[in-house]
C-alpha cells in the first residue's frame, strides 16, 4: 500500500493540549526569547543597518556588542555595525553571542517566575504564527528579487574584460547566476513558492519542506563561494526544521519507511470560528502586502540595475594612444600608468582597465550638454578628475583633461562585443541549445 499524509478533519484545541515535560518546557522557553531578540533588531545585525528606524534595543547593542567582544571575548577588530551588505561582520557573532546569553538568562527567570505551569500550548501556537510569517516574508522578498533580476542582475561590462583569476568566489557566483535570467528564475520561483505555502496554515509543512530544501542550497552556495549570508540562512533554516517539528515522525514514516502517515492537527487558538477565521485572514493579508511591497521594491531596484549610459558612449573602448602630461605612452604591459580601456556602462560609475589588466572604478558625472566628464575616488577624497569627451563617430572618442594631479589625452576605439571568439559568453549566452554536436566548454 502506498503511504498517504492524511490530516483530520476536525482540529483540536489548546485546551486539550497534555503537559509538557521540564525539558521541553525549558527548550520552549529559550527558543521563544532566543527568536524574539534575534527578529526584533532586524534579522541579522548590520543586515538590518540599511533601514533607519528608531530602535531602542538595537541602540543597545550597539553600546553592549563591542564592550562583550572586547572585554568577555578578548577580540580584536572593528564592532561597529556598518550598512555594506554583510550580515557576518564580526558585530553579528558578537551580538549572537550576546542574544544567546540574553536569551539564556531570560529562560532561568522565567524557568522560576512560571515553574508551575504545564504547558505553553497557545503562546508555542502564536510563535508558530510568527515564525512562519518571519520565513515567509523573507522568501517572499528573495524570491520577487530574483524574479525582478534584482539580485543577479546582467553582468556589468568591466566583467567581459576582467580575468578569471582576479574574481573574487562571490563575484563569479553573481556572474554565473547573472549570466542566466532563467536560472534566477527558477530560484526565484522556488523561494516564491515556499514562502506562498508557509501563509496558509495547512501547508506549513509542504511549506517548510520546499523552504528547507531551496535554503539548503543557497546555504552551500553561500559557504562554497564566500557570500557574506550565512547567519541568516542558517537561521532560516533553523526556523524550518522548528515548523516541521510537530511532523517530523510522520514524515520519516511517509519518506523512510513507507508507512501510512497522519499529520498533526490544527489547533484553535480561539473558541469563537469568526477570531480563527480573522486570524487566517490576517495572515494572508501580511503575505499580499509581502508581495506587494516586495515586489514593486525589487522592481524598482532591477529598473536602477538596469539603467545604463546613452549610448553611443557606453560601451568598452580600447586605448589606442594615450599620453600623460603631453608624453606618448607606448602599450607596455610594465606601464601600471597607461590606461587599456575605457568603460562607460552604468550612469554614475566609470572603470579603467590599466595595462597590466586591474580595474579601477570611480564615482562619475556627467554633463552631455557640456561634453564634461567628472570622477571622483571615494577613498582618497581630495583626489578627483575632469575631462571632455568627443565622439567624432560611434566607433571613435577621444578624451582630453585632468586626470589628478597630471594632464591626460587618449584616442579610443570601441571594441567590438559582436565579436563570438572575444566575448564567447556574451554572444552565446546561456540559453537552451537543444542540439548540440560537440560540448562548447571552453
Amino acid at each position: 500500500m502506498i503511504p498517504q499524509l492524511q490530516r483530520d478533519t476536525p482540529v483540536s484545541s489548546v485546551e486539550s493540549a497534555p503537559q509538557w515535560s521540564p525539558a521541553t518546557r525549558v527548550a520552549f522557553r529559550f527558543f521563544f526569547s532566543y527568536f524574539l531578540l534575534y527578529v526584533y533588531p532586524r534579522s541579522v545585525g548590520s543586515l538590518g543597518a540599511f533601514v533607519k528606524y528608531n530602535n531602542p534595543l538595537r541602540d543597545l547593542w550597539h553600546a553592549v556588542v563591542p564592550w562583550v567582544g572586547t572585554h568577555v571575548l578578548h577580540l580584536s577588530g572593528d564592532f561597529t555595525e556598518v550598512a555594506n551588505g554583510s550580515g557576518d561582520q564580526l558585530y553579528d557573532y558578537v551580538l549572537l553571542f550576546c542574544i544567546g546569553v540574553t536569551a539564556v538568562i531570560a529562560t532561568a527567570i522565567w524557568s522560576w517566575l512560571d515553574r508551575k505551569r504545564t504547558n505553553y500550548e497557545v503562546l508555542y501556537q502564536w510563535l508558530r504564527i510568527l515564525v512562519r510569517l518571519v520565513v515567509a516574508v523573507a522568501m517572499i522578498s528573495y524570491g520577487a528579487n530574483k524574479l525582478y533580476r534584482m539580485q543577479f542582475a546582467a553582468p556589468a561590462l568591466a566583467r567581459y574584460v576582467d580575468t578569471y583569476g582576479q574574481t573574487s568566489p562571490m563575484g563569479l557566483l553573481w556572474a554565473f547566476m547573472g549570466t542566466s535570467h532563467a536560472y534566477s528564475i527558477f530560484g526565484g520561483i522556488g523561494e516564491m513558492l515556499g514562502g506562498l505555502l508557509l501563509l496558509v496554515p495547512r501547508f506549513t509543512p509542504l511549506g517548510s519542506l520546499v523552504t528547507l530544501a531551496v535554503m539548503s542550497n543557497v546555504i552551500m552556495l553561500n559557504f562554497c563561494y564566500d557570500v557574506p549570508r550565512k547567519i541568516y540562512c542558517i537561521h532560516l533554516m533553523l526556523f524550518c526544521v522548528f515548523l516541521l517539528l510537530p511532523d517530523m515522525r510522520q514524515i520519516m514514516d511517509f519518506f523512510l519507511f513507507n508507512r501510512r502517515a497522519q499529520l498533526t492537527r490544527t489547533v484553535r487558538l480561539f473558541k469563537d470560528n469568526i477570531f480563527n477565521y480573522g486570524l487566517w485572514v490576517l495572515q494572508i493579508g501580511v503575505g499580499v502586502a509581502a508581495l506587494i511591497v516586495c515586489g514593486h521594491q525589487a522592481y524598482v531596484d532591477a529598473s536602477k540595475n538596469e539603467t545604463y549610459i546613452e549610448p553611443p558612449l557606453r560601451g568598452i573602448w580600447s586605448v589606442e594612444q594615450f599620453a600623460l602630461d603631453n608624453n606618448p605612452r607606448p602599450p607596455l604591459l610594465t606601464d601600471t600608468q597607461r590606461w587599456q580601456r575605457v568603460i562607460f556602462d552604468a550612469p554614475d560609475v566609470l572603470t579603467i582597465q590599466a595595462m597590466d589588466g586591474t580595474l579601477k572604478k570611480y564615482y562619475l558625472q556627467l554633463d552631455d550638454q557640456k561634453k564634461w566628464v567628472t570622477l571622483w575616488d571615494p577613498p582618497n577624497p581630495h583626489w578627483n578628475a575632469r575631462f571632455t569627451f568627443d565622439i567624432a563617430n560611434p566607433n571613435q572618442m577621444k578624451l582630453d583633461g585632468r586626470f589628478g594631479q597630471n594632464h591626460v589625452y587618449a584616442d579610443l576605439k570601441r571594441v567590438d562585443m559582436s565579436d563570438p571568439v572575444k566575448f564567447l559568453l556574451l554572444n552565446r549566452g546561456a540559453d537552451v541549445h537543444w542540439v548540440n554536436q560537440y560540448p562548447n566548454n571552453r
